[in-house]
């Protein structure tokens, strides 16, 4: 699987996700020698960043992690990686074994000073991603980072407005195991903005790609062919139909659809329902 890519039924955003990160690419070896070091390399503008590392194939491990930011020939930032919250023992470059930079340097908020982002991995079967994205203090004349952990899914970046501004598009992995297996698991549309180094959630702002998302989810769940447990796809539907407003209309088309067995799984109906509830206030889509 593509790191940032989207699992299940939406290939367009896994294309577009390949192509968002498709900047580059690094040389890789699996042969069992010493740590071999890597360099990659991007730059914008005036901004340039060097992301430095060393391989070791044999222990599988990733040492000696190094980012460098120079401005206009200036040396503004070098250090090693920042740990993020809650992990990551053993930080993995996201690109490394698909043959992709994990560093860009993008004008992430339409400022006219780009950004620098480094986005990695911290392993395990499917999680977990993050990035570090790192912007411009003029009065330090420094770059300070910010850090964000996504869980199982990347982010594409996309200017959702056309204003010049690019939106972070990934999933809400607060969804993951909650109402299924993994594997049957989905994942409601959650849209962050990045603005002078902070990260907010905009989903609902952005109806149009709600709507697309909760159509998808709704032909996912009822698909005829489907066997498998479909209360983790409802449930992502349910949280896209509370985003626009919808939820009244979406509880009783989910009630109806449960009594007559179309909706179906580990749970109960009166205890499938309950739960929803209770997980969409717990997370913030039902006030």
């Amino acid at each position: 699987m593509a790191p940032f890519g989207f699992r299940g039924y939406n290939d367009s955003v896994r294309t577009a996700a390949a192509l968002a990160v498709a900047l580059g690419a690094v040389c890789v070896t699996t042969a069992a020698a010493a740590p071999r070091p890597y360099v990659e390399r991007a730059s914008a503008g005036a901004v340039e960043a060097v992301f430095s590392y060393s391989y070791d194939a044999a222990a599988f491990r990733f040492t000696k992690q190094r980012l460098t930011i120079t401005r206009d020939g200036v040396k503004s930032f070098s250090g090693p990686l920042r740990k993020p919250p809650g992990g990551g023992l053993n930080a993995q470059p996201s690109g490394y074994f698909a043959q992709r930079r994990s560093v860009s340097v993008t004008d992430v908020d339409g400022n006219g000073e780009p950004e620098v982002v480094l986005d990695l991995y911290w392993g395990g079967a499917h999680c977990c991603w993050y990035s570090q994205l790192y912007h411009y203090v003029p009065a330090a004349k420094h770059y300070a980072p910010l850090v964000h952990v996504w869980g199982n899914f990347g982010y594409v970046l996309a200017d959702l407005d056309h204003n010049g501004k690019q939106e972070l598009v990934t999933r809400d992995d607060r969804f993951s195991y909650v109402f299924a297996s993994f594997a049957d698991s989905r994942w409601p549309v959650r849209i962050l903005r990045y603005d002078a180094g902070k990260l907010t959630v905009e989903t609902s702002s952005y109806r149009s790609e709600i709507g697309r998302d909760a159509n998808a989810l709704w032909h996912a769940a009822l698909n005829p062919k489907r066997k498998a447990s479909n209360q983790g796809i409802v449930a992502a539907w349910a949280a896209d139909q509370a985003m626009v407003g919808h939820w009244p209309v979406a509880f009783k088309a989910i009630d109806r659809l449960s009594r007559s067995g179309k909706i179906h799984g580990e749970l109960s109906r009166v205890k499938f329902e309950q739960k929803l509830r209770s997980f969409l206030r717990r997370t913030g889509y039902l006030s």
